[in-house]
């Protein structure tokens, strides 16, 4: 066993922009498998936010969305995933803006780079914000691998990681795998049963 110690960061909000786009759902115990490949996973974090609930009307279709989406969150933290959150900020238009979750996970994984807590960071982003604290993390001699779908990839990230892994390519991996339907399987059975009659 390879005992290089792996600490994966998953931007939330641009991976979700990107499963979006793409019409996807992503197991995300398989995603995890997928990028620890063969060595040690110290932890994943999952970062994201969500307005409060204070400033949504019950029984709204945003009150829903808000339901759905702590239920994602609560499944995800089951899975063993340390989920960070902060607050999506109401603006007077109505519209929500995400504030403070690049920090969060900039400054989580510097200072766990410093604290010696993992040997690569494998940083679930296309957004170019982070080439900084890259950088930065690279600088203490730890190693910084890049996931993110072609739809969010940016340039200037990929290229200041040490490894580039496009999601695109791996799809087979990690998305949830949908169970057959009875009034499939039995057409599927009544095909097999067809064909031996022959």
């Amino acid at each position: 066993m390879n005992y290089e110690r792996v600490v994966i960061f998953i931007d939330g909000s641009n991976l979700f922009h990107a499963i979006r786009y793409m019409n996807i759902r992503i197991d995300y115990q398989r995603l995890l498998n997928f990028l620890v490949e063969d060595r040690r996973l110290i932890r994943a974090y999952f970062y994201g936010a969500v307005p409060q609930e204070k400033d949504l009307k019950k029984n709204s279709p945003e009150w829903e969305s808000y339901i759905r989406q702590r239920r994602f969150l609560e499944e995800l933290s089951l899975q063993g995933i340390k989920v960070k959150l902060a607050k999506l900020r109401r603006l007077p238009s109505g519209e929500y803006i995400e504030k403070e979750v690049d920090i969060m996970l900039a400054t989580d994984m510097l200072s766990m780079a410093y604290m010696n807590v993992f040997d690569t960071a494998v940083l679930v982003s296309g957004d170019s914000d982070f080439s900084y604290t890259v950088e930065e993390v690279q600088r203490i001699g730890k190693r910084v691998e890049n996931a993110t779908f072609k739809r969010t990839s940016s340039y200037h990230l990929r290229k200041v990681c040490d490894r580039f892994i496009l999601l695109d390519d791996y799809t087979d991996r990690f998305l949830v795998e949908e169970k057959m339907e009875v009034s499939q399987e039995v057409s599927f059975w009544e095909k097999i049963k067809k064909l031996w009659k022959r």
